[in-house]
């Protein structure tokens, strides 16, 4: 963790027997060893809680992603049913107007037999 060469480990023994003596240097040693695996054991844990952050916001941000691409293929299916409504709508305003031909030969069309047939109510509810 903080990369000692065993030289460097001798020399803070040594300056640490010399400083509190023989009797506190193995209790000295135990509560540094202490505070050392916390603070491992507190920089481990903050690693592993930023890991899943940005593991989540990876997910996030995948989920966002599958998201839209389902609204965009929703979107073009439902771009397809309108246009083909809007088709079929227009196929059969064009079958309504086109011309119909009667039994003698003469042309009709379907607004003037819809609008003949709406005079003949009229007058028969009036008579």
């Amino acid at each position: 963790m903080f990369d000692m060469s065993f030289l460097e480990l001798v020399v803070i023994g040594v300056v640490g027997l010399l400083v509190l003596g023989p009797e506190r240097l193995p209790g000295a040693i135990r509560t540094v060893s202490l505070y050392v695996g916390r603070m491992k054991r507190g920089f481990n844990k903050l690693r592993f809680e930023i890991e899943d952050e940005i593991n989540a916001s990876e997910e996030k941000i995948k989920l966002k992603s599958d998201a839209i691409s389902r609204i965009d293929e929703d979107l073009a299916a439902l771009k397809k049913n309108i246009t083909s409504t809007i088709n079929d709508a227009n196929t059969s305003e064009e079958q309504r107007n086109t011309p119909i031909e009667t039994n003698d030969g003469g042309e009709d069309t379907l607004s003037t037999h819809s609008h003949d047939k709406q005079s003949l109510a009229i007058d028969a509810h009036n008579s």
